[in-house]
């Protein structure tokens, strides 16, 4: 992740910020990494145009969207699922399924395939307090039908959703409803008040089973990414 000073401070060099951007982000990428990537605030405009310069590409305006839990009301169970818990699948099974809900996904489609899947799950891993008891495979019938990561967060009132996914055979049958109310129930019984995650905005399908299911909107962030392959390319 890149972190830099503001853009339009007043002792603050923009060329000098894009050359040292460039500089630092292809030490990181010649050290092993796939990826750095920089967030920043849809009006940090010449943040964004600093980034841009020194090699960064647009990868998606993200939504942060955040649910108030409540006791959950009983609902009726769907005997056409099971849930297995992390230790009941291994990470090999868990890339498997996080590859399969990739396919016609419109979340970040730019990731798709510059990571090895290793380092896509240490990542989720990475994200807050890895918990794996909230981590699931969700079976239909029998087959993998998606998945749904929760850590919790370093904020000890709330819950992060790292990932969740529907395999394309499943989509449309409201998973990703059930899912979700599966997760926040269990995070209520732990304790947490909240739960919260991050959306690409052109996921206008996901977004909306968030909106459904009470999930209300508190910021954005326009996400920039230079990959490996790009470091050979930026400014020196």
């Amino acid at each position: 992740m890149l972190y830099h000073c503001p853009a339009t401070g007043p002792r603050t060099s923009t060329e000098a910020l894009i050359e040292l951007i460039a500089a630092l982000s292809r030490e990181a990428l010649a050290s092993g990494m796939s990826l750095v990537q920089s967030l920043a605030a849809p009006a940090a405009k010449a943040g964004i145009a600093a980034t841009m310069s020194a090699g960064y590409d647009p990868l998606a305006e993200l939504v942060y969207m955040k649910l108030d839990l409540a006791q959950p009301t009983e609902k009726k169970t769907d005997d056409s699922l099971s849930w297995r818990s992390y230790g009941q699948f291994n990470d090999e099974e868990l890339g498997r399924v996080i590859a399969a809900t990739y396919e016609d996904s419109c979340d970040c489609p730019k990731l798709r395939g510059k990571r090895p899947m290793d380092q896509v799950i240490a990542g989720h891993k990475a994200s807050g307090r890895f918990v794996p008891e909230s981590w699931w495979i969700v079976d239909r019938d029998g087959v993998p039908a998606g998945c749904v990561l929760v850590n919790e967060s370093t904020d000890i009132e709330s819950a992060e959703l790292v990932y969740l996914g529907v395999i394309k055979a499943s989509r449309g049958l409201g998973l990703g409803r059930k899912m979700i109310q599966r997760v926040a129930a269990d995070a209520y019984s732990r304790g947490r008040r909240a739960l919260t995650l991050a959306v690409d905005s052109r996921n206008a399908y996901a977004k909306r089973t968030y909106d459904l299911e009470g999930f209300r909107e508190v910021d954005r962030r326009m996400a920039h990414v230079m990959f490996h392959h790009q470091a050979e390319n930026t400014p020196r």
